[in-house]
């Protein structure tokens, strides 16, 4: 007798595209086994997230959940209503969460319906609702074990199992050239260019860089830094572009924006700099990792369970710029390191981050909630 597949309903905190939780969503849904788990995906709000889906036939349900501390009690539980409803609609066996608010949301649902619920955890900084959380939560899937230490104060650890993001290998190979920011800024060919992604704002550690990058002018004064990423602080991004102007480093440290095709970022540049002073488990460092791209990380978050020091990589601490700028140099003097580091990159990419691996880990964690082998 051949088994239906078990529907599991998935909430996301945001409707774009933009953020590495969402990306992470995107592709573990569209690489589930459908002959095992057939997904349906409840959105806030009409984006890309809710196109690209519907593009895999997945169903989406758009349902914005009001914040919780909410005067208009009315909102929360009208929105607790179209939740259950929605789970009774799809026959859904098991919720799969990603944030704080929908993890309220649908562990109330989920304990009035006796279903295993799955909370994705994707920061490293507590949130005061934790232990309520935890509690409406069958499983935590931790996406590095430097999380754990979160909820330290767990008794049931069994609850925890950490699950590295996945990524696919194939929008990386190393063998697709690419030239178009080169082209775009006008940088030569030979010049080392150096690449950081993520939001402009104070935790991503940017000036940091451009602090190490105003250092290396002297050494090696044929570079440019790529700052692509949206800005989210004005009054940081300013202090960035400042610090650039002091170091006299202005014309070499570009700020292209948000990226939509980070591979096509990647496959340019020369060396991958994430100066971070606060992270949980970066997905665009495994990307690059992916990208064949020898990679400078600080040691925050889940970053050195990514990265071999001296290996496939640089773990450098946060804040320390001259630290960071030795690095680079090293890099940029020695083209084989810079290869041999790409190399060990990829490789530890394709044993550790891939999606293949991401979905088989998190398809067992439903096998054992929902007791089918």
């Amino acid at each position: 007798m051949i088994s239906r597949p078990f529907n599991i309903l998935y909430l996301s905190s945001f409707g774009n595209l933009w953020g590495g939780g969402q990306i992470s969503l995107f592709h573990l849904v569209k690489n589930l086994d459908k002959s095992q788990f057939r997904p349906h995906v409840i959105i806030p709000e009409e984006g890309i997230l809710a196109d690209r889906l519907r593009e895999q036939s997945i169903e989406v349900s758009i349902l914005e959940l009001p914040k919780l501390v909410n005067i208009e009690i009315h909102k929360n539980l009208k929105a607790l209503y179209e939740l259950s409803r929605l789970i009774k609609r799809y026959d859904i066996n098991l919720i799969h969460t990603d944030g704080p608010r929908n993890t309220f949301y649908a562990g109330l649902a989920a304990k009035t319906k006796k279903l295993p619920l799955v909370w994705h955890v994707r920061a490293s900084n507590p949130d005061k609702y934790d232990r309520l959380l935890v509690h409406l939560s069958s499983r935590l899937i931790l996406v590095a074990n430097s999380l754990r230490s979160r909820f330290h104060w767990m008794s049931r650890r069994h609850k925890l199992v950490t699950i590295y993001n996945g990524i696919d290998l194939s929008e990386f190979q190393s063998d697709q050239e690419s030239s178009r920011f080169r082209k775009e800024y006008g940088i030569h060919e030979q010049s080392l260019l150096i690449g950081v992604v993520g939001r402009i704002e104070f935790l991503k550690g940017q000036k940091y860089l451009i602090e190490a990058c105003g250092m290396l002018k002297d050494k090696s004064p044929d570079f440019h830094l790529l700052v692509a990423g949206e800005v989210v602080d004005s009054t940081y991004f300013k202090e960035c572009k400042d610090m650039a102007k002091e170091y006299g480093i202005h014309n070499r440290v570009l700020f292209p924006g948000h990226i939509s095709h980070i591979s096509q970022f990647l496959k340019e540049i020369d060396i991958f700099v994430l100066p971070s002073l606060f992270e949980a488990f970066p997905r665009s460092l495994i990307e690059a990792m992916g990208a064949s791209k020898p990679v400078v990380v600080t040691d925050v978050g889940g970053c050195s369970e990514a990265v071999e020091d001296n290996i496939s990589g640089f773990i450098v601490p946060p804040k320390d710029a001259k630290f960071l700028s030795e690095r680079i140099h090293l890099l940029n003097l020695d083209n084989e390191l810079r290869g041999e580091m790409g190399n060990a990159a990829r490789i530890r990419a394709e044993k550790m981050f891939t999606i293949e691996h991401n979905v088989k880990q998190t398809e067992q964690v439903y096998r054992e909630l929902l007791k089918r082998n």
